[in-house]
């Protein structure tokens, strides 16, 4: 028997300082739906600099207080999709799905808690 994708928690982001930085687009939270927020009220987006043998094609940090992390909370990854990367959390227990609006100045993050697949086929609503 096949295992049933949850509802995600989705968070909608809106880009603010738009092109202030040259590798860098930072995000502020506008609506969650679905349940409560998973994520900080600001999101840091780093294009990847090849620092990890992952690849990934961007960085996520969230905001804690008044300061970025230290630590990205997950790499962003290709699938299928144009315009759709997905990452995780906790070693793989947290599907994140990220969808950039063709511009990127909106970005809905899908939160997936206690579920992940590698089968992106499917992702798209």
């Amino acid at each position: 028997m096949a295992t049933q994708k949850p509802t995600p928690v989705t968070h909608i982001f809106k880009e603010v300082n738009v092109g202030k930085y040259k590798t860098t687009s930072h995000y502020e939270l506008v609506e969650v739906k679905n349940g409560s927020s998973k994520l900080s009220n600001k999101l840091n987006i780093s294009a990847n600099r090849n620092c990890a043998l992952s690849m990934p094609e961007y960085w996520l940090k969230l905001r804690e207080g008044n300061k970025w992390s230290k630590k990205w909370l997950t790499g962003l990854f290709k699938t299928p999709n144009v315009n759709i990367f997905y990452g995780d959390t906790q070693h793989k227990t947290n599907l994140l799905l990220f969808e950039f609006s063709n511009d990127k100045r909106f970005l809905k993050v899908y939160f997936y808690p206690n579920y992940y697949t590698s089968n992106f086929t499917n992702i798209k609503k």
